[in-house]
């Protein structure tokens, strides 16, 4: 059975894969090897003894530096092939113009059909200067074998000589198979993890019911060549970060429940038939979400919102901080949807932050933030549009709740009174939405970075992924919780915790407890009350820190000795403490 949900996205080539390439720069035999094409251990010296002015050899024209030159200039190239073709550039091959008379039969020269005249560069004469061999291979610290068979082997093919060990050359050829495969493999779809992804960052999944061997067989079936299954494999688990699958982690309850029921022994055919049956509905009705949330008409504006995980400070690697209870910063993420397969950019992506002894983690803050964000980053995408549509999670003390209901009507009568809006809640446990990709990454970054004493540190890594809005600097909270006892009716006609999606039409809200039923609208407003007189006022800071959890907090700052300047920092937040009835998050 596919288990495959959630938001999908092309696969793309990773910059490390599932599997590292091996790196041969440690082993012996490349060193040897750098040492050799890089002149390791080597002196360029006239080792030659021609007399001066010699028509043959000019090697006292040569200075120290330009021995220096010729020898880094040779040296400048890394392999081999590039150096013989260097060495070319040095020797002027020329056919045979004069020989000797015969001799003896014993003592004949062999007879040669060509002749080499050898050159070095100088840094004062415009024309090379020519040496003889021993002079010649003496300042390159080449052997004169090597000399030789270049010169011979540009004699008869007038080209460079070629590279011609290590066996058959097949570079080209698997590069171009490689290259097929990776684009075969790309043209699957795979989804991110919602939680699962501390052990493996930046892993994607494809479906469960797919494996290499059958990517494998797919890819021979629709291209027809000769790639082995060693090949495809290699290039699976090296070029790209893949699994199959998805990890057990905030895994829906239902879903669990059906897969455990299918595999009862106790359980009759027909049973299993109608469990099988159940799951698959369940599935779909899932799937639906994901669907209406991938289809993004041209004059909507759709917007994905959510909380991050709690991140702490204090944090740091040593062995007291898992112990001990450390302080919350709260992430509060707006996407700006523009589709199945859309890059996120950065201006699409706002992230609202606050810190534990600023204020509550709740309903207030969500809808503040929110607010904030329809107001004045998206306002000008909404007053071009006609319909704004939201997505998030079911979480009732943070999204869905009435406090984030009025904010919203009192926005849309306010602010863009032309706009239909709808919300959209999905299937709990396959609630993995946009914002959670930006989670992802953003907690990826945090990982690489073993301590982080200070906001700003989180701050300056979140402006990678996002236009950063700070309580108290770009942002103010108000108190919804407050206005909304004051404008919302206490008995409602429908049960909010079970809506699937809600539309806001005039003062009423439209009610579906199913995807495909129809609306059923509310009214939520007091008698004499008006939206646009729907008007919060401003939260007042509040401090949730508990006194243990302070004592925690230092003492952790202690024993990593923390600069005055970060010790400052704490001792100001934590200067005030709440009391034990407030609520915290811990």
């Amino acid at each position: 059975m596919n288990d495959f949900d959630g938001i999908e996205e092309p696969v793309r080539v990773a910059p490390v894969g599932k599997k590292r390439k091996p790196s041969k720069d440690c082993h012996e035999r490349e060193k040897v090897k750098r040492r050799r094409h890089s002149g390791g251990g080597k002196m360029p010296a006239v080792i030659c003894s021609h007399k001066k002015n010699s028509s043959v050899c000019q090697a006292e024209r040569l200075t120290e530096r330009d021995l220096q030159i010729n020898f880094e200039s040779f040296y400048n190239y890394n392999t081999k092939v590039k150096q013989d073709q260097a060495l070319l550039h040095l020797i002027t091959v020329r056919k045979v113009q004069r020989r000797r008379k015969k001799v003896e039969e014993v003592d004949r020269q062999k007879k040669r059909e060509v002749t080499n005249e050898y050159h070095l560069l100088s840094e004062h004469h415009p024309t090379k200067i020519p040496v003889c061999k021993a002079t010649f291979c003496g300042v390159l610290g080449i052997s004169k074998d090597r000399v030789t068979r270049v010169a011979k082997y540009y004699a008869v093919n007038a080209t460079a000589r070629p590279e011609q060990r290590g066996g058959a050359r097949k570079v080209d050829e698997f590069e171009a198979k490689k290259q097929l495969v990776k684009e075969h493999i790309e043209t699957f779809t795979c989804r991110a993890s919602h939680y699962g992804r501390r052990g493996a960052p930046g892993r994607k999944y494809l479906p469960s019911d797919l494996s290499v061997k059958k990517m494998h067989k797919l890819f021979d079936q629709q291209n027809h060549d000769l790639v082995s299954y060693s090949l495809y494999y290699s290039v699976f688990r090296h070029s790209f970060n893949l699994a199959f699958g998805h990890p057990a982690t905030d895994a829906c309850s239902s879903c669990a429940k059906f897969h455990f029921r299918v595999k009862d022994p106790s359980l009759g055919e027909d049973e299993k038939r109608r469990e099988t049956a159940m799951y698959i509905l369940h599935r779909r009705r899932a799937r639906v979400f994901y669907d209406m949330l991938g289809k993004v008409e041209h004059d909507a504006v759709t917007v994905c919102f959510d909380m991050m995980q709690n991140l702490v400070l204090p944090r740091t690697p040593i062995g007291q901080a898992y112990y001990s209870r450390q302080l919350y910063m709260y992430v509060f993420g707006v996407v700006l949807h523009h589709g199945k397969g859309s890059r996120q950019a950065t201006d699409d992506v706002h992230l609202y932050t606050w810190m534990e002894h600023e204020n509550t983690k709740g309903s207030n803050m969500t809808a503040s933030a929110l607010d904030h964000c329809l107001r004045h980053e998206l306002k000008d995408a909404l007053h071009s549009a006609q319909k704004l549509r939201l997505f998030s999670d079911s979480c009732f003390g943070q999204n869905k709740n009435m406090n984030i209901l009025s904010m919203l009507f009192a926005f849309l009568k306010t602010e863009v009174p032309q706009i239909t809006a709808e919300y959209t809640f999905p299937i709990r446990g396959h609630s993995f939405l946009p914002v959670d990709r930006v989670f992802g990454r953003i907690e990826q970054q945090v990982r690489k970075q073993e301590t982080t004493l200070l906001p700003e540190e989180y701050h300056n890594i979140m402006r990678n992924h996002g236009r950063l809005h700070i309580y108290g600097q770009h942002w103010q909270a108000f108190d919804f919780k407050k206005e909304t006892q004051c404008f919302v009716k206490a008995q409602k006609s429908f049960k909010l915790s079970e809506a699937r999606m809600l539309q806001f039409l005039n003062d009423k809200v439209g009610f579906k407890a199913v995807y495909n039923s129809d609306y059923c609208y509310h009214s939520v407003l007091k008698r004499g009350k008006t939206w646009p007189s729907f008007r919060p006022s401003l939260l007042p800071r509040k401090s949730t820190v508990k006194d243990a959890k302070k004592r925690d907090v230092l003492r952790l700052l202690s024993e990593i000795g923390a600069s005055d300047h970060v010790q400052a920092f704490y001792d100001d937040a934590l200067s005030q403490v709440a009391g034990e009835g407030c609520d915290s998050d811990e």
